[in-house]
């Protein structure tokens, strides 16, 4: 085969390969939860399974290379096809059971095939009579293919075909690689190289070091997105994409033997340096909105991702490809050792690092950490210089500044009437007192209070959820309104925690069970500095508080409820827009007891109109009859869906069932299919629409078109 067509044939199935990911891990989450359990869970057994695919391809030793590749390809490009088939069998299964032995079972059985025969295709390839430079450019190419699928993923693909789409369009490109690899190898015929030489331990040691030390930082980096440029899918898509990019260009630059201690030198203190821009990016983002606005902030977020990796993916990636070449032993069995230590020790270093790093050391921590065990490497391999160079680099690095991420400046930049370094410091750090910040396993919560007027308030990565301020109408009528238009509600559900006060009001109401659903343990514990506010519900012998995922609590077998409070997050949120589409709602209305009220919080700000309209028409086409009551005008609005409303409710309704239905006339449904919400409305979050979408509520309201 011409290399030029098979550098095409790996650019293809990497972008392929990466599209998987993207969209089973979709997949995953909606049916098993994206709780931080869930999501480790996934990860690990997909790169974990690319791991030892790999290192099964040097056992494998096929006679015919490269139609053997093609027969992966085939394989993985069927296997698309019937996974969410496969996958909504297996789910039924798991959710009847508890804990993680059966969600593992399915995962394992659903994913483990297809991504074995990925890491299986560069070992298989590399036994074609290729060198071990040629095998690094590939890796490099096929990694370079892999920043297509996660740019084009969210920012095209799905916009357009939706998850089902989108995976039989991935699916068939794996099928045309796998057919054209066949028909190449039928004119060819190459035979596998022999395998000889002795195997270079150091190699495989850089490769597994690298691997750890490269995941655990990216989980930090991704972290670092939510507090940084907001936890959207095009933030996340964004981070990855420079991740990648790194890895190709590193694998590239280094294809030709050479030195394995520089560049795990490198990759350590490289990401230590990184740490410096932690506490500057924030003021560099508002600068960048100046110049840029609302429409090119992604270009700054782009920068911003690649300042703060600061250069480390490629010096991982440069490890890799002179592991391969420097492994001996022959170029397939090499590759497939390498790939293996690294890509399993990579599992090791995510799972780690989201599990417990985080949580116990914090984002500079986590990455000073994976700093000196990659410069620690490099001193083993008779480089101690590197140790040194990173640990004073450690020793002198900048403190975290928990205050300036807590306030969210990805989130409130459009909103500063001065966005200089010195304004944008003096607004994060003057007027309040930081009460608590902690990294938890899904995100970074902090407790606030201003000394100026007292008010507190809770941040889920710099995004303000909560507060004794002007969220406390939307906090108390979300459980007071469906509570009084329930009747005499006995059982309840709280999807989201926050300060707890709609819980308590609730409670207030006579509730006689209450059942709350928090995905973050960390906002369970930062929820305590409101107990003086919201009546300490926690504490209330009445109150089962379950740390989960809200849609696989739903899920399995469970009580009927009287009323189920919906008070996520911003829908634009990637995981809980996971909690604003049809198959949820769906979930919901079908853990309601007869006469039930479900109540969904919405924002009008940060939402464009169609997105509002789309959530509406969405909500009423699974309720029926609904009504939309504005707790703080211009700002938020409940939709109550159940028996009309007591004559004595607190609030009167702004649109009733007539009213919702013209508002929601001809929009596009939300759907996990077709999340175009969760796609969307990140491109919203600074543009003034409170003001629009609450004089569209009001001319429905008083009869106009």
């Amino acid at each position: 085969m011409r290399p030029s067509v098979l550098s095409a044939l790996f650019f293809a199935s990497g972008a392929a390969a990466l599209t998987y990911e993207v969209l089973w891990m979709r997949r995953v989450a909606l049916l098993l939860g994206s709780g931080s359990l869930a999501v480790t869970l996934t990860l690990a057994v997909f790169f974990g399974a690319l791991g030892l695919g790999g290192l099964a391809a040097w056992a494998w030793r096929p006679r015919q290379p490269l139609r053997a590749y093609g027969a992966l390809e085939l394989g993985i490009g069927g296997w698309a096809l019937a996974l969410p088939a496969m996958l909504g069998l297996g789910a039924t299964w798991a959710l009847d059971g508890s804990g993680l032995a059966r969600p593992l079972v399915v995962v394992l059985a659903t994913l483990g095939p297809p991504a074995a025969a990925m890491g299986a295709t560069l070992p298989v390839v590399a036994g074609a009579g290729l060198t071990a430079q040629r095998v690094g450019r590939l890796y490099g190419i096929n990694t370079a293919g892999a920043v297509l699928g996660v740019l084009a993923t969210p920012a095209v693909l799905l916009p357009l075909l939706g998850v089902r789409g989108s995976e039989v369009l991935a699916a068939g490109l794996s099928i045309a690689v796998g057919g054209i690899a066949l028909r190449s190898e039928r004119a060819a015929r190459s035979q596998r190289t022999t395998q000889g030489g002795a195997l270079a331990l150091s190699a495989i040691f850089a490769a597994a070091v690298s691997g750890g030390v490269a995941m655990s930082l990216e989980v930090s980096w991704t972290r670092l997105a939510a507090l940084l440029l907001g936890p959207s899918i095009h933030a996340f898509a964004w981070v990855l994409a420079v991740f990648l990019g790194g890895v190709a260009l590193g694998a590239a630059w280094g294809s030709r033997p050479g030195d394995l201690a520089r560049p795990l030198g490198l990759l350590g203190l490289l990401a230590v340096l990184g740490t410096w821009s932690f506490g500057q990016a924030p003021t560099w983002l508002a600068g960048g909105y100046d110049l840029v606005g609302p429409s090119g902030l992604w270009a700054i977020q782009l920068v911003l991702s690649a300042v703060a990796m600061a250069g480390a993916p490629v010096a991982s990636g440069v490890v890799f490809a002179r592991a391969i070449a420097a492994a001996g032993g022959g170029t397939s069995r090499a590759t497939a050792l390498v790939l293996g230590a690294n890509t399993l020790a990579g599992v090791v270093g995510a799972a780690c690092t989201g599990l417990w790093l985080l949580p116990a050391l914090g984002l500079p921590g986590v990455v000073h950490a994976a700093a000196l065990v990659a410069a620690l490497a490099a001193a083993i391999l008779a480089r101690p210089g590197w140790l040194v160079a990173a640990a004073l680099a450690v020793a002198v690095a900048p403190a975290w500044q928990g205050k300036l991420h807590a306030v969210g400046i990805h989130q409130r930049v459009s909103d500063l009437g001065d966005r200089r370094p010195e304004a944008v410091r003096a607004f994060a750090e003057e007027g309040w007192e930081l009460l608590s910040y902690e990294q938890g396993r899904t995100a970074a919560v902090a407790v606030g209070r201003s000394t100026r007027t007292g008010n507190l308030w809770l941040s889920i990565n710099g995004k303000v959820d909560a507060s004794t301020g002007v969220d406390m109408p939307t906090q108390l009528l979300s459980g007071v309104l469906p509570a009084r238009m329930s009747g005499q509600p006995r059982q309840a559900l709280v999807v989201g925690l926050a300060s707890g006060v709609t819980s308590g009001a609730l409670l207030d109401e006579g509730v006689e069970a209450l059942w709350v659903v928090e995905i973050e343990p960390a906002v369970v514990s930062a929820s305590r500095a409101f107990d003086a506010v919201s009546g300490a519900p926690l504490d209330d012998p009445r109150t089962h508080l379950i740390v989960d995922d809200a849609r696989t609590v739903l899920q399995r077998p469970g009580p009927a409820f009287d009323v189920i409070v919906s008070e996520p997050s911003n829908p634009w949120i990637t995981g809980v827009s996971n909690l604003f589409t049809r198959e949820y709602w769906e979930l919901g209305r079908a853990r309601l007891a007869p006469g039930g009220v479900f109540c969904q919080w919405i924002q009008l700000y940060g939402l464009r109109t169609p997105e509002l309209r789309s959530l509406v028409r969405t909500f009423t086409e699974v309720f029926g009859e609904a009504w939309l009551v504005e707790t703080v005008p211009g700002a938020d609005v409940l939709l109550l869906a159940g028996p009309p409303p007591p004559p004595d409710w607190p609030r009167s309704p702004t649109l009733g069932p007539r009213g919702l239905s013209v508002l929601g006339l001809g929009a596009r449904l939300n759907t996990d299919d077709r999340p175009w919400v969760e796609l969307a409305a990140p491109r919203a979050v600074h543009l003034a629409t409170a003001e629009d979408n609450a004089a569209l509520i009001h001319r429905i309201a008083d009869g106009q078109p």
